[in-house]
């Protein structure tokens, strides 16, 4: 018998607790990169950035956890100071949901929204990868699909997503199972702004890599958001072609 063999890397499981509760602080990192090609051909630039102060709390039963998610401080990235007014309406945010033992937050609520506001809902959203009902192990592979609300550019819309996920065959420094994951997802919403009536249509791809804990914390998320969007006109016939590429880090602080 090899006194050096290690345990088999299937031994360790990923899943989220059925009990228990406390709190995680997040910082929640995003910046953006929008190219808009306006009916003239002239192309428009756009780059935003961000960092949001997240304290998670939770409380699990075997049916789900409750969630609460509260936004306690905004930065704007260094130089885009006119940027920290649409931050304002973030602040103090609080959204509450049901994170079932998958993975999914469902009836996530909030009192208000905003631009900013709801982009950092959707990063608490991607917070929670879904995993299988029996918890991830190293080396499985697995898919999701989902339908919820999010935000396109300044639209409210609603959005399905594929997901796939794959976790690496070993465990990284800390016992942490690192998972990509690819999301295949398209959107529609409408809305009104000038006194003018918009739809939008999205199609788009995130690429993210996850690492957990065994008892399902998340210790940190990195990856990109692309997204291609059409921004249509109905009463003048016009449309305003974008891309939006977006970098998104989340990691825990304690």
């Amino acid at each position: 018998m090899d006194p050096a063999r290690a345990e088999p890397v299937r031994a360790t499981t990923v899943r989220y607790p059925t009990s228990g509760g406390g709190f995680l602080r997040y910082a929640l990192v995003r910046r953006d990169s929008i190219v808009a090609t306006m009916p003239t051909g002239e192309g428009q630039m756009q780059v935003l950035g961000r960092t949001a102060y997240v304290t998670i709390s939770w409380i699990a039963t075997d049916t789900g956890t409750r969630i609460t998610a509260q936004v306690d401080s905004l930065v704007a990235d260094s130089g885009l100071t006119s940027f920290t007014a649409s931050l304002d309406s973030a602040r103090g945010l609080r959204w509450t949901a049901l994170r079932i033992p998958s993975g999914h937050l469902t009836t996530v609520s909030t009192g208000r929204g905003s631009l900013v506001g709801d982009q950092i809902r959707d990063q608490v959203h991607l917070l929670f990868p879904v995993l299988p009902a029996t918890g991830a192990h190293p080396g499985e592979s697995w898919t999701d699909s989902t339908t919820r609300p999010t935000r396109v550019s300044a639209f409210e819309a609603n959005e399905t997503a594929l997901t796939s996920s794959v976790a690496a065959t070993t465990l990284t420094s800390g016992n942490l199972l690192e998972i990509a994951t690819v999301r295949m997802r398209r959107a529609s919403g409408e809305g009104t702004q000038f006194n003018q009536a918009m739809t939008v249509q999205a199609t788009g791809t995130d690429s993210l890599t996850y690492r957990l804990a065994a008892d399902g914390r998340v210790i940190d998320v990195v990856g990109n958001r692309n997204t291609d969007l059409v921004v249509q006109l109905p009463s003048i016939g016009q449309s305003v072609p974008a891309h939006e590429s977006s970098l998104l880090r989340m990691t825990l602080l304690r």
